[in-house]
């Protein structure tokens, strides 16, 4: 059996889960947003409840700062989010969802069920399970 690399299995799975999400977006007419800015309207979706600021964003997707703020820049220029300053703080900037960017997360909440779906089919509770504490593991080891 060949010697296998799982860097090289995480990455391959990764390009395939980019595949997949650029013909969902294709399909339901909303290409022009990538697969990060889906993730981080959902998030902000989830969390409509509290106040989100850049540094949760950093934080949940474990990407850096400058990252972050391109990808935010970005998406307030297509109108997807607006960012508020904080009257205690202006340096802070609130991340507020726009009603386009509430559409678009619907749409894109459904396809991300959709592919949550296709990835564990066939799979056991148990080994989906599994595969979450295997993954937790990497990721803290990589931290």
């Amino acid at each position: 059996m060949k010697n296998k690399d799982v860097g090289h299995e995480i990455h391959a799975i990764s390009n395939l889960i980019g595949r997949k999400i650029e013909e969902q977006k294709r399909n339901s007419g909303i290409e022009g947003i990538t697969p990060i800015q889906s993730w981080i309207l959902r998030f902000l979706q989830e969390n409509r409840h509290r106040d989100v600021f850049q540094k949760d964003v950093e934080q949940e997707f474990s990407i850096t700062r400058s990252t972050v703020t391109g990808i935010l820049k970005l998406m307030e220029k297509n109108g997807f989010i607006r960012r508020i300053s904080v009257p205690e703080d202006a340096r802070l900037k609130k991340l507020v969802i726009t009603d386009k960017g509430e559409a678009i997360c619907l749409t894109v909440y459904h396809n991300i069920r959709q592919m949550e779906e296709l990835m564990v089919r066939g799979m056991t509770p148990k080994e989906v399970d599994m595969m979450f504490e295997l993954l937790e593991k990497v990721k803290k080891n990589l931290m």
